[in-house]
């Protein structure tokens, strides 16, 4: 809430880790031969407030045990939250906001999400939302969300009596143990650098022989 409302000890913070996050990011998209603009979550924060407020006089958004909502689909699903009872803002206000920019900003016509499984039902409700505020016409601009499955990570452990204990979860990146992509890009070079070193001197399943092949690879830090 401090960062929305534009604390100057948070956002010299948040600055600071942004500028950090950038040139560890810029190193994967260079690698992946990636080019991308930067509108992150924080470039709609100016237009939270005026939004909800437009919202509120509109009779769209209501105030329901304290946090201001949209209702939207069957009348047992959970509200669309766009104002928490503290005052701050959430994903899906964010979400409309930036929906509301695509659309008249940016002109597009066809917009796709992609996000795991998980967060199916929120972006069903962002979609009726936008529809309900006026923000989108599904004549004009197509929303789609193309969802993944969870990504899952399997830890071992070793208990008391000597066995090993396996568990599977999803991963959590906030709790900092997920696995970096720069070191799944590294397995996927190595493994494909092992199949095709095994296939050209003619093992394994489908080998061949590649006469005079040369095999050259970038190091970690160049790819």
């Amino acid at each position: 809430m401090k960062l929305q409302s534009g604390d100057k000890a948070c956002l010299a913070g948040w600055k600071m880790l942004c500028q950090l996050s950038r040139l560890e990011f810029q190193k994967v998209y260079d690698r992946l031969d990636i080019k991308l603009s930067e509108v992150g979550e924080s470039f709609y924060n100016p237009f939270l407030g005026p939004m909800v407020k437009e919202l509120k006089e509109a009779g769209i958004a209501v105030e329901d045990q304290g946090a201001t909502c949209i209702f939207v689909g069957k009348k047992k699903s959970p509200p669309l939250m766009v104002q928490k009872s503290d005052g701050g803002f959430g994903y899906a206000a964010t979400d409309l906001a930036a929906l509301r920019y695509r659309v008249n900003e940016v002109k597009a016509d066809r917009i796709v999400y992609v996000t795991d499984v998980g967060q199916e039902l929120h972006f069903k409700q962002v979609f009726e939302g936008g529809a309900k505020c006026g923000f989108v016409d599904a004549k004009k601009t197509k929303l789609d969300h193309m969802m993944f499955g969870m990504v899952l990570q399997e830890t071992v452990t070793v208990g008391a009596d000597g066995k090993e204990v396996r568990k599977t979860e999803k991963i959590k990146t906030r709790a900092g143990k997920s696995v970096k992509l720069a070191e799944l890009l590294d397995e996927a070079r190595d493994r494909a650098l092992q199949s095709f070193e095994e296939r050209a001197a003619g093992k394994g399943e489908g080998a061949e022989q590649l006469d005079g092949a040369k095999v050259q690879v970038q190091g970690k830090e160049e790819m």
